[in-house]
């Protein structure tokens, strides 16, 4: 990319809070299925306009043909560069395929695979950065890679952190913006719910950390951990069988690095139900209701320093009620100075048989300023992702769920589809979801649009990448 278009692309990293989208709350039904035609190509979306690109199809990786591509399996995972120049989308082996990406055209192209054996953070504040842990070493180092330079470097061995992890491996990480960037990584368990410690590390300068035991301290081990953008917060979740007996855990537990105390937030009392996003010392999850009456279609925001009080942003709710609808929703594009919309792909999940609403299988936005009147919900596609296992139709494929990853900029979403499982049979899938899913791409247009950009002589000059 040129050094010109990098400089414009830093002065329109600000997310937008409003959006040009339909804002209707009638129910809009799925027309007849599209062919989304091979990796690279775009088409409007039917119902609400939008631009939509495929990202990928059966032949982007020719070691592995028709194997599904899919977008990070959390949300809180941060899937785009700073600047929106690259994004990453995960093959079902777990091979983690980079792409270099315009961000003013939508084009992108496939780069050489990474190799991180856990799902990569890009960084907030340096666009060429990727933070993982090789797979060729102890699986116990966090380290970074710069596109730009081609190189991995060594940020922080565990086992420099804490004794006793042989055998054991990192289940997770995630990273904050500026002024101070931290890291956090979650580990020391030998497979997935056996995890119990966390530490938190500032990326200049790895001896200024803290480690949390969540076994010792808290007497549970972890699903999942991840940081707030400001890097403050850390939120904490119990395995699911530390939410039963005898343990008897919340839902999750807030963790205020700078106090260094932990606040629970039980499922009924604070309304911790439901996927969550979080910004600057705030956070959002579907779950229902502070004032409202019951709908599934609700979401819950709260300030992470002050964590038992919520409020419904969905004033009033829609009717008839739903109660069996689901989501991910998606915060990369948080703003510490303003409250924007969070991202959300919801997906309805047998047994349902209340009337189609509007948001059924939807990727929107939803408003967080909206004070008393309620959020503004923006309206982009319907995903077009059959959710339902192949085997056992009552029942969801976590695969084929959306998870819906938004670009920093705010301007851009990507999410996983099967496309109604017309993409053909991946191989490697697993017994129930054997449709391939692959990434597809929508550009989310401010409200008036992008300024008209002008190239000056001086900015053209010069090369870059990607």
């Amino acid at each position: 990319m040129m050094v010109g278009v990098s400089l414009l692309v830093c002065l329109l990293a600000q997310s937008p809070s409003t959006y040009d989208a339909v804002t209707d709350r009638g129910p809009r039904a799925k027309p007849t299925l599209l062919n989304p035609g091979p990796a690279g190509s775009s088409f409007k979306d039917p119902v609400f306009g939008s631009r939509i690109w495929r990202v990928t199809d059966a032949n982007t990786r020719s070691d592995r043909p028709s194997v599904s591509f899919r977008t990070p399996s959390a949300t809180h995972q941060n899937e785009w560069s700073a600047f929106s120049t690259y994004f990453y989308v995960v093959s079902t082996d777990g091979t983690v395929v980079p792409f270099a990406f315009d961000p003013f055209s939508g084009a992108a192209r496939r780069l050489p695979a990474l190799t991180f054996y856990i799902e990569p953070q890009f960084s907030y504040v340096n666009d060429s950065q990727i933070y993982g842990s090789v797979s060729s070493g102890s699986l116990h180092t966090i380290d970074a890679y710069d596109f730009v330079t081609g190189s991995y470097t060594r940020l922080l061995d565990l086992e420099s952190v804490e004794s006793g992890l042989a055998g054991t491996y990192i289940g997770g990480l995630s990273s904050s913006a500026g002024p101070t960037e931290r890291i956090l990584a979650f580990f020391g368990g030998s497979s997935q719910d056996q995890h119990h410690y966390v530490v938190v590390f500032d990326r200049s300068d790895p001896s200024k950390r803290q480690v949390l035991d969540t076994a010792a301290a808290l007497h549970f081990n972890l699903h999942h951990a991840a940081m707030d953008r400001s890097g403050r917060y850390v939120l904490l979740y119990p395995t699911s069988a530390d939410l039963t007996a005898p343990r008897n855990a919340a839902q999750v537990y807030v963790w205020d690095t700078q106090s260094n105390t932990t606040t629970a937030l039980p499922l009924a009392d604070a309304r911790s139900g439901g996927h969550d996003a979080y910004g600057y010392g705030v956070a959002i999850n579907q779950d229902c209701c502070s004032s409202t009456t019951y709908d599934a279609a609700q979401w819950q925001m709260r300030s992470l320093a002050t964590p038992l009080t919520t409020k419904d942003l969905i004033s009033p709710v829609l009717n008839p009620k739903e109660v069996y609808l689901a989501d991910h929703p998606t915060w990369n594009n948080a703003r510490a100075d303003a409250l924007v919309p969070f991202i959300s792909g919801t997906y309805r999940y047998p047994p349902d048989d209340v009337e189609w609403r509007a948001w059924d299988d939807e990727i929107v936005a939803v408003q967080t300023d909206g004070g008393d009147h309620g959020a503004e919900v923006y309206r982009f596609a319907h995903h077009r992702s059959d959710v339902r296992d192949d085997l056992t139709p009552s029942q969801t494929s976590f695969w084929y769920l959306p998870r819906p990853n938004v670009s920093p900029d705010g301007r851009w979403v990507l999410f996983t589809s099967n496309w109604e499982k017309t993409l053909g049979t991946d191989p490697a899938g697993a017994p129930g979801e054997r449709a391939r899913q692959d990434v597809f791409l929508i550009r989310l247009t401010p409200t008036g649009g992008e300024p008209e950009l002008r190239l000056t002589p001086q900015s053209r000059r010069g090369g870059g990448s990607p």
